[in-house]
């Protein structure tokens, strides 16, 4: 299984398609898992003002959608974890008072492809992926993993990309956080300009029930990846 961590298209990494496009190959991994924060919909948000000299809402949707086109042609079947960010546009409406049948599904609204499904979660091969906002903090994923009680898989915190075992007298099972694969550059990005901790770029692969987060090793005065696969 494939997991691929936050895009937040429109202000993913430039090599981020092609950096995970090689760990499928290098892993030959069948299926892929995108763990939400697929769109970043920062003219959408409501925490955080919106940058007055960033993208149009309109803009921003339409340059999402075409950023993610390549991701269809890679990946024609995928299973979304629903995220917070995707919903920013869905409380925007709620909050404006628009009933559900007058808002676009997320397939419809990113024109995906039929094969491409959201859920709040997924349990696969007894390992359960989710976006991990429900839960804050350096130890997400392995606070998650003893909630559910089974092995998981979480993004959402991008700054806290690994894997941590835990284990009783019976069983072991893992939570593992598969960062996110953004531009940290971008002005979607700013609230963390002076974060200490920065964004743990890479993704992840659970192969017969063992989780690795693979990272994406950059280089250079424009954090360009390396193009192999550690």
């Amino acid at each position: 299984m494939l997991v691929v961590s936050d895009l937040q298209c429109p202000f993913e990494h430039e090599d981020a398609l092609e950096f995970v496009n090689a760990v499928k190959v290098k892993y030959a991994t069948d299926r892929a898992v995108f763990i939400g924060d697929e769109v970043d919909f920062h003219a959408f948000a409501g925490k955080f003002p919106h940058d007055p000299d960033g993208k149009s809402a309109g803009d921003e949707l339409s340059d999402a959608e075409l950023h993610l086109k390549p991701w269809y042609e890679s990946f024609p079947l995928a299973e979304v974890c629903l995220s917070n960010h995707l919903e920013r546009i869905y409380k925007k409406a709620y909050n404006a008072g628009f009933p559900k049948r007058a808002i676009l599904a997320p397939r419809e609204l990113l024109r995906a492809p039929e094969t491409w499904r959201w859920e709040r979660s997924f349990t696969i091969d007894s390992v359960k992926y989710e976006h991990g906002d429900s839960q804050g903090g350096l130890d997400a994923a392995r606070l998650l993993a003893i909630a559910n009680r089974q092995s998981t898989v979480i993004g959402h915190h991008h700054a806290h990309g690994g894997v941590r075992f835990l284990a009783n007298d019976n069983e072991m099972i893992f939570g593992m956080n598969v960062g996110c694969l953004i531009n940290r550059h971008a002005y979607a990005f700013a609230y963390g300009l002076n974060n200490k901790f920065k964004p743990t770029l890479g993704c992840g692969v659970v192969i017969y029930g063992a989780p690795y987060f693979v990272p994406m090793i950059v280089s250079g005065k424009n954090e360009r990846w390396i193009k192999e696969i550690i």
